[in-house]
């Protein structure tokens, strides 16, 4: 190994503990202020107040969580949507509010059921669960759309949230809601439903601020911890990365 080898050898090798090191400083930063700090995101807030609103006026809320189902490229938004509607579950049962649930995929009325009627026993109002508050539309992303527009139309809504994955047909169920003067609260990770969504509501989350959500709306201690997890699952991949390229650059030096 010649002096120059060696030298890069040994820069990579001090590049690689330093980031190392910071990594691990970084994580114990990044858990306190996880567990006792969240950025306010837009498209989550005031929700409480619109629940409030809902039972003072005896009418109820629309949750709309796309076309996105298990087993599908979707899986992940799908599984961080179901978190969503746990915490604004929790929030309607605590206000006593019966929310109407709209999903686009088979897969995802049952999941939705189980949590709605979870949400209620964990306040002992069981005898409020009703499995007809989640409802299966239709599977075509447009039918689907096209019938959560209908729903609110003919239902007394007084917010309309969306939340999950979407294309550009969101744009259909938001477009009925301006129509309505309804409040718009939405999530969605896709391009082409973020720029659907934008023109139609300034609460409008987008990409990975959809998995902060439930940590957003409760504060309860299990969501944030769950973001925490995610930080530190996208800094083991991303040192994997670093990592293999550190290899790759070696092996190319012959190492």
């Amino acid at each position: 190994m010649n002096t120059y080898t060696w030298a890069t050898f040994s820069l990579a090798l001090g590049l690689l503990a330093l980031g190392l090191v910071w990594v691990w400083q970084w994580l114990l930063r990044r858990r306190k202020k996880v567990l006792t700090e969240i950025r306010p995101i837009l498209a989550f807030q005031n929700l409480q107040d619109e629940m409030k609103r809902a039972v003072e006026n005896g009418k109820t809320i629309h949750i709309a969580l796309g076309s996105g189902g298990l087993g599908s490229e979707a899986t992940i938004t799908t599984l961080a949507s179901l978190q969503v509607v746990e915490a604004l579950v929790d929030i309607a049962a605590t206000y006593d509010v019966s929310p109407i649930i709209t999903v686009g995929d088979p897969t995802l009325l049952p999941l939705v059921q189980d949590t709605l009627r979870r949400a209620y026993e964990r306040r002992d109002l069981a005898e409020l669960y009703e499995s007809s508050m989640v409802r299966f539309v239709a599977p075509s992303p447009v039918a689907y759309a096209a019938g959560s527009a209908t729903v609110l139309a003919t239902e007394d809504v007084t917010a309309n949230i969306l939340v999950g994955y979407f294309g550009p047909e969101a744009s259909l169920i938001t477009g009925a809601g301006s129509k309505l003067g309804l409040p718009q609260f939405a999530a969605a990770d896709t391009p082409t439903a973020v720029g659907a969504l934008y023109p139609t509501t300034r609460r409008l989350a987008m990409g990975e601020e959809l998995y902060a959500a439930g940590a957003q709306m409760t504060e309860e201690r299990r969501y944030r911890v769950s973001l925490a997890a995610q930080d530190l699952l996208r800094l083991i991949v991303v040192g994997a990365i670093v990592a293999m390229a550190v290899l790759t650059f070696l092996r190319s030096l012959g190492i």
